[in-house]
């Protein structure tokens, strides 16, 4: 059973605790292959050439099949360094590794991309809240790194709609998306 609902004036820490409690309530199977054919709804028809996708921890979406079926889109993931530094961003299809933390990655030889040719970054989250802000792990990467794609990029929250609450504290800082992917379809935030 999941823990209550934070106040909306608690820590950020705080939420992160609520987060990982209610994610391990999910059946993350149903829920990533309802979002998965949302995105690709979403997708097609906007032409997005350059896609960031992530590639699952434990209680996040498995975006795999949209990967896999989506023969027009450019697939892209990020590598996470190994102590300090920022994310860096690596062609998909070819081999991948383990990293410390126990998530995949893309192999240190793929072909490095610029942040700036994302067209559509799809980000995970702990929880993101209706206006875009989207509660981390804690160590600010995919902040950095949105901060480096273009101006027109789309910046999606990819996430279970158990875990999109009405607001989460947010810093100066943090980079709010623009859309929430969620099983229940692909919306703008407000």
């Amino acid at each position: 059973m999941s823990l209550p609902l934070p106040s909306v004036d608690a820590t950020k820490d705080v939420w992160r605790e609520w987060a990982k409690s209610a994610r391990a309530e999910v059946d993350w199977e149903g829920t990533s292959a309802a979002i998965v054919e949302g995105l690709r709804h979403w997708l097609v028809p906007n032409h997005y050439l350059t896609v960031l996708v992530f590639l699952p921890m434990i209680h996040e979406v498995n975006l795999a099949q949209l990967i896999e079926n989506d023969k027009v889109s450019r697939y892209v993931a990020t590598r996470t360094p190994e102590r300090d530094g920022d994310l860096s961003v690596h062609e998909l299809g070819g081999p991948l590794e383990v990293h410390r933390f126990g998530f995949l990655q893309p192999h240190s030889s793929a072909p490095l991309v610029s942040p700036d040719e994302i067209d559509v970054a799809l980000l995970p989250g702990l929880a993101f809240d209706l206006f875009g802000n989207r509660l981390g792990r804690g160590a600010g990467y995919f902040d950095r790194l949105l901060r480096a794609t273009r101006p027109d990029a789309k910046h999606v929250g990819v996430v279970a709609a158990a875990l999109v609450v009405d607001r989460l504290p947010a810093d100066d800082h943090d980079i709010p998306v623009e859309y929430l992917a969620t099983e229940e379809g692909v919306i703008e935030t407000a």
